[in-house]
């Protein structure tokens, strides 16, 4: 049970990284993805024989806790010391902690990026050469779960699995993800091409990169199993992900938290639960979106990275290098997000180990996590042309306090995560993690820097997702550890916080948050991502005698049709991607159109008419209660032939002569 957390995350990140090798292999070979799966699901043994060998060179895990907690109160406390040492950098964050929360203008802005960079330089140089105070003890050796631990942690993560499979959140990427994952399991290949607006006429997307292997592994395993993708997915697959990503976050909190681990654990949580509703926040691409490859890498593979930097730089563990090489393998089979990210984490921690003249790990590490993204972005873009949402330039960059927002929130929640973040350095377990925590902080505080980071967007054409760059950064571990602050030489003050802190911390969370479930975003079974009646309806449309071309329905319903099938073309899947074609051509204005008549707004007729047309429109299906689609069927020339009770109540009409005169349903 104690070492439940260790095996299942590193056995997960051996076998998806030699899922994604294959894969990557495959982009030259082009065999079928079923057989691909099969040849990964005969190489498992392999998998498991590595993570079991790794396991065996890891260093004799023990117990550090009483260790750490002597070390603590060995040395006696001098007040004055710390005071002198520490109050520049715990003054200095409050400041930017506040002025990036709560300002407004750009002045405020700039001396939130000043304040934290001056608040992290001065907490490394306070931290001394090696990283640690002078009464500090040797680095502590590796740091196991006890029994009972592993029992929580298995408990809270599995009580997780559960939930995630009861939020019914409609994420508008589904189309895209799940759509492609459907492809593969229905027709065993790899679209390359648009699979969403043409079966494959187009050119590829920007959303579209042939780089990641989640969604074709998913199609696979559907395939393999003869069950829909979407159960796969939801009903599988999303439990699994959840146990890993809440493990990792566990090791992650028990190599860098200073004591009370599970104290910290709980706290993290309940940030994650709690701080997550808004569309694109950190926290939302937890249990809410973890089915999506790039959720998947923020929340599971950074912390093990961060877990395997620390391993490897405390203890020279071989375990840990060739860990964190799998695991850069593995995070480009996620998300080309890695691309940016790992090199990113990688030299965020290379500047600290080169300024503690550790020159030779800060190269093996920047080696180890970034040639393989490197190579792989650089070998797409020059063979096929383009890397991911990352290359895509019709998004400009977001706003820096909207960055700052999305990641760490504003306001209360805003100055918690900032203190979380610029006192890091301070407050995690002295030596390694805490430079690792100053080298991240550093490097994230001086992309704030106002123009750096669109400077760096206009250099790489990489503007579009640079918002992401904060999530090299492990916020949620991060605010746990803001709950075990002890103040030395305060004993008493000191176990009063030990109790207030955790409570003061989860009702700020609780009041001032938007948790996951707000509204009618959990259902009481598990549930696919769709609401019942778009799910029925799409069903239904799948089995009717179509005639030729595309469908034309609610947007709602053309989002969940690639879902439900790859058999059936609709007019307009998604908006956003019309960009990848022109937002400004006909292509895309008659699609912007059309949608807008199946949605029950007001459009010109006749420009309908010319538009489907021009698009290919074979069938219409609306919802009972759009009149307005009714009303112009005689002109348009629709004829009903199919109609359905709720829930999903429709009806839909084959295209026919226009101006002809319809008759009954």
């Amino acid at each position: 049970m104690a070492a439940a957390p260790v095996v299942v995350t590193d056995v997960a990140v051996v076998s998806f990284a030699i899922w994604t090798l294959l894969y990557h292999l495959n982009l030259g070979l082009d065999l079928r993805p079923s057989v691909v799966f099969l040849v990964w699901v005969v190489l498992q043994p392999v998998a498991a024989y590595v993570a079991w060998r790794l396991r065996r060179r890891d260093p004799v895990a023990r117990r550090a806790d009483d260790e750490s907690a002597a070390s603590q109160t060995a040395a006696p406390v001098d007040r004055a010391s710390l005071l002198r040492r520490y109050a520049l950098p715990v003054g200095t964050a409050v400041g930017a902690a506040m002025f990036a929360a709560l300002g407004k203008g750009s002045l405020s802005w700039w001396l939130a990026a000043a304040l934290g960079l001056v608040s992290v330089v001065s907490a490394w140089l306070a931290l001394g050469r090696r990283g640690d105070t002078a009464d500090a003890p040797a680095a502590p050796a590796v740091q196991a779960t006890t029994p009972a631990q592993g029992y929580v942690v298995l408990v809270l993560s599995l009580a997780a699995a559960y939930f995630a499979t009861l939020i019914s959140r409609v994420s508008l990427d589904d189309v895209f993800y799940v759509g492609k994952s459907v492809w593969v399991a229905e027709r065993d290949n790899i679209p390359f091409r648009d699979f969403l607006f043409t079966e494959g006429v187009l050119p590829g997307g920007s959303a579209n990169p042939p780089l990641p292997s989640f969604e074709v592994f998913v199609g696979a395993l559907a395939r393999a199993l003869h069950v829909h993708t979407a159960s796969v997915l939801w009903y599988l697959l999303l439990p699994v992900l959840a146990v890993f990503t809440i493990f990792a976050l566990w090791r992650l909190v028990l190599r860098w938290a200073p004591r009370r681990p599970l104290v910290v654990f709980v706290v993290a949580l309940a940030y994650i639960l709690l701080v997550a509703y808004y569309a694109d926040a950190l926290n939302t691409y937890h249990l809410p979106r973890l089915t999506q490859g790039k959720s998947v890498f923020v929340h599971a593979l950074i912390p093990l990275a961060w877990v395997y930097l620390t391993d490897y730089l405390e203890h020279r563990s071989r375990r840990a290098l060739i860990l964190l090489t799998l695991l850069s393998v593995a995070g480009v089979g996620y998300t080309t997000t890695a691309v940016i990210l790992l090199p990113l984490l990688a030299a965020a921690a290379g500047v600290v180990l080169l300024a503690m003249r550790r020159t030779r790990e800060a190269i093996v590490c920047f080696a180890v996590l970034s040639v393989y993204p490197l190579l792989s972005g650089v070998l797409v873009q020059v063979l096929r042309g383009g890397v991911e949402e990352a290359a895509a330039t019709y998004s400009p960059l977001l706003p820096l306090r909207t960055i700052y927002e999305l990641t760490l929130w504003l306001g209360v929640l805003g100055i918690i995560g900032g203190l979380a973040v610029w006192w890091s350095p301070l407050l995690l377990r002295r030596g390694v993690p805490q430079q690792l925590a100053a080298g991240a902080a550093l490097a994230i505080t001086a992309l704030m820097v106002p123009g750096l980071l669109k400077f760096g967007g206009d250099l790489s054409g990489l503007t579009a997702v640079l918002w992401r760059v904060p999530w090299i950064l492990p916020v949620p571990a991060l605010v746990g550890v803001l709950a075990v602050i002890r103040l030395p030489g305060l004993a008493r003050t000191s176990r009063v916080l030990a109790f207030a802190l955790p409570v003061v911390l989860v009702f700020a969370f609780y009041t001032l948050g938007e948790p996951m479930w707000k509204g009618d975003a959990v259902q009481t079974k598990p549930t696919w991502r769709m609401p019942d009646n778009r799910k029925a309806a799409s069903f239904w449309i799948q089995k009717l005698d179509r005639p030729d071309g595309l469908v034309l329905a609610p947007s709602s319903v053309m989002r969940a049709l690639p879902q439900v099938t790859s058999e059936v073309r609709v007019v307009l899947p998604r908006d956003l991607y019309l960009v990848d074609y022109g937002s400004e051509t006909p292509f895309a204005l008659d699609r912007l159109l059309l949608a807008k008549f199946a949605d029950g707004e007001l459009v010109s007729i006749p420009e309908v008419a010319a538009a489907m047309g021009r698009v290919g429109v074979g069938m219409v299906c609306v919802w009972k209660g759009n009149t307005a689609v009714t009303e112009a069927a005689p002109t348009l020339g629709l004829e009903p032939f199919a109609s359905r009770k709720a829930p999903g109540a429709m009806v839909c009409y084959r295209v026919g002569v226009p101006g002809a005169t319809t008759g009954g349903s």
